[in-house]
């Protein structure tokens, strides 16, 4: 059996649920990445005491709440798996993840991925967000994005402050919807987004990401 992440064959005890499953993880590529159990109550970031990250404060100062669970830790493991996944187009990575965004999973919810540009979808040719969406539960295409400098382009302050680029092209069926992003750096697309549903008129938003920056580490621009 080859591993799903590395690719590596590995000895898989038989059963007969090995007959059925296809989507096997060696031992070494299923504990690589970082779960986040606890942290900021607000955004997830691993903070030793459990209380608000400096991020979430600037946001509340706003008058900006938003409650998102981020699932794991953009270290240097995740950051390698997520550049690999949105960036090299191997999206059968997000495979490995399913029994844990399903696990996320809420009932009388909408899951609203967070949209690419068109000129975004174009370079891309898939939206990550989406995949990771389909993953949770019923999803819904509710968000439109304006093409603006990439985020990889701009400073933590210039992403607080750019301009939003979202729109809603239709209302969704549901009154309560969970955003789902790849990726937590500052908060401001999701906020960003989260913004626009409320003045639209949906009463309840809060989110999923895959995972949270850590402030202390410098990563590879996402």
């Amino acid at each position: 059996m080859n591993c799903l992440v590395c690719r590596k064959p590995f000895v898989v005890p038989w059963s007969p649920a090995t007959l059925l499953k296809r989507d096997w993880v060696c031992p070494d590529c299923e504990g690589m990445l970082t779960p986040l159990v606890a942290g900021c109550p607000h955004c997830g970031h691993p903070t030793t005491d459990g209380e608000t990250c400096p991020d979430c404060i600037r946001w509340l100062a706003l008058g900006l709440d938003l409650t998102v669970r981020s699932l794991y830790a953009y270290d240097e493991a995740g950051a390698n798996w997520l550049h690999r996944y949105k960036f090299g187009g191997d999206v059968v990575l997000a495979r490995q993840l399913r029994n844990v965004l399903r696990a996320t999973r809420e009932p009388g919810v909408v899951y609203v991925p967070i949209p690419l540009s068109e000129e975004r979808m174009r370079t891309r040719r898939f939206n990550q967000a989406e995949l990771l969406a389909r993953m949770i539960g019923p999803t819904e295409q509710v968000l439109v994005k304006s093409e603006v400098s990439s985020q990889r382009e701009l400073g933590k302050e210039e992403r607080r402050h750019r301009t939003n680029p979202f729109a809603v092209q239709q209302l969704p069926h549901c009154g309560k919807i969970v955003l789902v992003d790849d990726v937590y750096t500052t908060g401001t697309t999701l906020h960003q987004a989260a913004l626009t549903l409320r003045r639209a008129g949906v009463e309840q938003v809060s989110a999923v990401c895959l995972f949270r920056t850590l402030n202390k580490l410098k990563m590879r621009p996402i």
